[in-house]
């Protein structure tokens, strides 16, 4: 028996039993799209087959052409098999006007002139009377909404004529869809005796229907959600639990709350159903709903459909009633599987027409251009100017709110539409590049050297190439002579650009360029004193040219580390941290300043430039920043830290990015050679960025130098520490504070014997530092001077050294000078040996370092740096969040969906943990950490 249609029964019961005792009449079901209307109709069929003859008929879509089709539906298969005796009983009297409409082939109401649409209606209702004589009839007619109009009519006029004969029509349609002809189902609904509404199950209902599907007791809270999912539609229910059976679900307590967010695509099929026998008004409108989104306005939405606001209302509510509607003053679907289902039904010449519509309303209803932009988006055929005006304002205005991606789909979508090899397509790309630099600097970079060709303008092309990070240029071939070439252009133009800004930029990236070319170095200085106190610190393109100028004229020691800290100072007090910098000339400031001994200024300045390219995802930048970062604790004497700082960018190294490998490999160059840490030298000696970088090829030659005096090959580290600075000289770079070659020379012949060489070297280190005054070069070369030289004289250098290095921002360089005293002092009984190692030992574990003890064979250059367990502290905050899910027993895709980034985000986010904290992997950082808590 049928859930909660007892009285529907009764009632239909009741009307059978008239017919079958001579009262005929029409009876009509009427109901939503899958209210049980059909299983109704079923119902009363089989209640009535011991009593009555049952002919059934179906109105459908595709037949609501075809003439008098339900009454051939329901005749032709009840005189196909009967006798032909019962032909002429059934045909006789005025039935026989019909006949030819079951014999006579193809038949149509036009085929027959002679007879009317009366005598036709009139021949029909005899044959019913004729066939009712013998044996009671139940005329089922279902979705009556899609019969064609004579059938209707036919139907209508029965209906009022049934008085008397046994039978009873029932007919069913389902309220809110498409109908062929909504008068006449009005008129037959007038004409019925009886008219059933099924209505929607109860919660009761749905329970007893849940436990009767899934063979089990169903929790009431579980019943009260499909419920509300389905609002007691049986067809809805009956699709719900196909899946969630398949899906494993259980009707018990603990899953009602799962429910409703799985039962939703379950739905989708049967609903894309109910909207498509909707009437075009409601169709048009759930369209309107899909290309609008979460824009979606009654007054846009209405307008785009096409509907006035009696129209809108009634779609809407139909919509609602269909439970396709979420609650809310704004038109909403109630899932995304109901707007896709929308949107994938819609052909794709629909969608672009639509699309474009809408975003014409957008625009013409002052909404921002990137609302406009995403319907444009959606269009596939060409743009009008308005159109791609507007999505470049789109673009601009998602660059301003830091989402270069989105900036990026909308240039390219103009980009497409742009006449090939045009100045107009070369700006597009210009603009095009900007967009992707801050996460694709390969693919901004390869569109301005599209771009540059195709300007005519000297300054455009000028502006276009600024855009190419110098750092890339000088790694590329074409891209330096791009660069170079527009500069040539710019400057032929005459004095009046040649002071302006572009050519300011302009002349430091080619100064760039040059910095392994001894004769643009030897100018650099007298450029940076040309002029004078008009020092152009108070523009941007001034500050960069001087960045440029100060590190030339800095590694070639043309100038004092005094000068150089002086200058750096102004350019930070005028210079905004921001990320931009990473892609300018501007980050050569930072090595200038270590090798100033004059860092320390900067690093709150990295730090704020960090915390924004991160805020703005910038991946490149912050691996440039942390470069920088690690050479500034490097040398203001926190080893350890700069040490993971380097690794993390080589671990994750991008070569769009070719200046933070190469800042990343200086500094662990440094840190292996004060550590001896041959793990670490093979790591540098491994990292071997495709760039003919003086700075790469004299850290491997010093690192190779290193270990072999750690395995004892003396004479082949000092060809390599000599060779160094031959490969230095021939560039140019002369300032002994960029690669202690001397020192590590100086100490390397002096233990082979060669004291002569050994003294040679240390005083040129010594003269070179005193040039340069840097505090840490010079306490180096003092420190160097005093390992090698006996007796007094030797502490006396030594003392000189620790006096000196006071000043110094490298602690470390400090530590070492107290120890080597203290050591020294100790040999001669002085009472002040313990007191300068102490404080020596006392500097290194505030730095958490410490000196490994050693003979003077294993010591060489002083004693070897000990760096200390690094601490949790060191990890940055992300690193910090990805380990908490670690320790919580998360897997990395976990993670990944957890926080809205890609699996390989958190990969790398792991190695520079597990680099940071000393770890092999997931097992041991656990481990590691969790007894860190213990120890805590």
């Amino acid at each position: 028996m049928l859930l909660e249609r007892g009285k529907e029964l009764a009632r239909a019961e009741q009307a059978l039993r008239q017919a079958v005792a001579g009262d005929g009449s029409m009876m009509v079901v009427i109901g939503s799209p899958g209210a049980g209307k059909s299983a109704l109709l079923r119902s009363v069929a089989d209640a009535a087959a011991p009593h009555a003859r049952v002919l059934r008929a179906s109105g459908t879509l595709v037949e609501q052409d075809f003439t008098f089709g339900i009454a051939q539906q329901l005749f032709e298969p009840l005189v196909a098999g009967a006798p032909e005796a019962l032909w002429a009983a059934c045909f006789g009297g005025g039935a026989g006007m019909v006949r030819e409409m079951f014999f006579g082939g193809s038949w149509s109401i036009g085929s027959n002139q002679s007879l009317g649409q009366e005598a036709i209606l009139q021949g029909l209702n005899s044959l019913l009377v004729n066939l009712s004589k013998d044996q009671a009839l139940l005329i089922m007619v279902d979705d009556l909404q899609w019969a064609d109009p004579l059938s209707l009519r036919w139907l209508a006029y029965l209906a009022k004529r049934l008085g008397g004969a046994r039978v009873l029509v029932a007919g069913a349609w389902s309220e809110e869809c498409a109908v062929s002809d909504h008068m006449l189902l009005r008129e037959i609904a007038a004409s019925a005796a009886r008219t059933l509404y099924p209505m929607p199950l109860s919660t009761g209902g749905v329970r007893q229907l849940i436990g009767e599907e899934f063979g089990e007791p169903c929790d009431p809270d579980f019943a009260r959600a499909c419920h509300q999912v389905s609002g007691g539609n049986p067809a809805l229910l009956a699709a719900m639990f196909r899946g969630l059976r398949a899906a494993g679900f259980h009707p018990v307590a603990s899953q009602a709350g799962e429910l409703p967010a799985a039962s939703q695509p379950l739905l989708r099929d049967r609903r894309m159903f109910c909207l498509s026998i909707q009437p075009p008004i409601v169709r048009d409108l759930a369209q309107a709903m899909v290309v609008f989104g979460d824009l979606a306005e009654p007054e846009l939405v209405s307008e785009l459909a096409g509907l006035d606001s009696i129209d809108y209302k009634s779609a809407m509510q139909t919509l609602e009633r269909l439970g396709l509607l979420a609650s809310g003053d704004s038109p909403r679907f109630v899932h995304q599987s109901v707007r896709h289902g929308i949107e994938s039904a819609m052909s794709v010449n629909t969608r672009t027409l639509m699309h474009r519509r809408a975003a014409a309303l957008l625009h013409n209803a002052g909404h921002p251009a990137e609302h406009v932009a995403d319907q444009l988006l959606l269009v596939t055929s060409g743009y009008e100017p308005w159109e791609i005006d507007t999505l470049r304002a789109a673009a601009g205005t998602a660059l301003e709110r830091g989402r270069a991606r989105e900036a990026v789909r909308y240039l390219r979508h103009a980009l497409l539409h742009s006449p090939p090899d045009s100045e107009v397509r070369g700006r597009r790309l210009v603009d095009l590049a900007a967009a992707e630099r801050g996460f694709d600097l390969a693919s901004s970079v390869t569109h301005i050297a599209q771009a540059v060709p195709m300007l005519t303008s000297a300054t455009e092309r000028a502006a276009a190439a600024l855009w190419i990070p110098p750092a890339l240029a000088a790694v590329n071939p074409s891209l330096d002579a791009l660069v170079q070439d527009t500069e040539r252009r710019l400057h032929d133009l005459g004095s009046a650009y040649a002071r302006g800004d572009l050519a300011l930029r302009l002349e430091a990236r080619t100064r760039y360029l040059h910095l392994q070319d001894p004769a643009h170095l030897g100018v650099a200085a007298d450029r940076l004193r040309g002029f004078g106190a008009d020092v152009p610190v108070s523009t941007g393109a001034g500050r960069e040219l001087l960045a440029v100028l100060a590190y030339a004229a800095a590694v070639a020691g043309e100038v004092t580390a005094g000068e150089i800290a002086a200058l750096g100072t102004r350019i930070l007090e005028r210079e905004a941290p921001r990320a931009g910098h990473a892609y300018t000339a501007l980050s050569l400031l930072v090595p200038a300043l270590v090798l100033a001994d004059a860092a320390a200024p900067v690093a709150q300045w990295l730090d704020a430039v960090r915390d924004q390219a991160q805020c703005q995802a910038l991946d490149g930048v912050t691996a440039l920043v942390n470069a920088e970062r690690s050479a500034v604790l490097r040398a203001s004497g926190q080893p350890a830290q700069a040490k993971s700082a380097a690794l993390s960018v080589i671990d994750n190294a991008d070569p769009a990015w070719p200046e933070a490998t190469t800042l990343s490999v200086w500094t662990l160059a440094m840190v292996a050679l004060e550590t001896r840490d041959v793990e670490l030298g093979e790591r540098v000696i491994q990292t071997s960025p495709e760039t003919g970088d003086l700075r790469v090829l004299v850290a491997h030659r010093m690192v190779r130098g290193m270990l072999d005096t750690v395995r004892g090959d003396l004479p082949a580290a000092l060809d390599r520490f000599l060779d160094s600075g031959k490969q230095l000289s021939r560039c140019g770079w002369t300032n002994t504070a960029l690669y202690p070659w001397r020192v590590w020379a100086a100490a390397v012949s002096h233990r082979l014997g060669r004291t002569q060489l050994a003294a040679e070297l240390a005083d040129e280190e010594h003269v070179f530092a005193r040039a340069w005054g840097a505090p840490a070069a010079r306490g180096r070369a003092l420190r160097l001077r005093g390992m090698i030289t006996p007796g007094g004289e030797g502490v006396d250098l030594l003392r000189r050294a620790v006096d000196t290095l006071r000043c110094s921002e490298d602690r470390i360089e400090l530590s070492r000078a107290l120890t080597l005293l203290g050591r020294r002092l100790a040999e001669t009984g002085s009472d002040s040996a313990d007191e300068f190692i102490s404080e020596g030992r006392r500097i290194a574990q505030e730095l958490g370092v410490s000196w490994a003890e050693g003979d003077e064979d294993s010591e060489l250059n002083g004693p070897a740096l000990r760096l200390g367990a690094p601490e949790r502290g060191d990890l940055t905050k992300a690193e910090e969040t990805v380990v908490a899910f670690v320790l919580r027993g998360w897997t990395n895709q976990q993670i990944a969906d957890s926080l809205g980034v890609t699996r390989r985000a958190v990969e790398k986010s792991l190695t520079s943990t597990y680099r940071k904290l000393g770890v092999n992997g997931r097992a041991a950082l656990i481990e590691e950490l969790s007894a860190r808590n213990i120890g805590e």
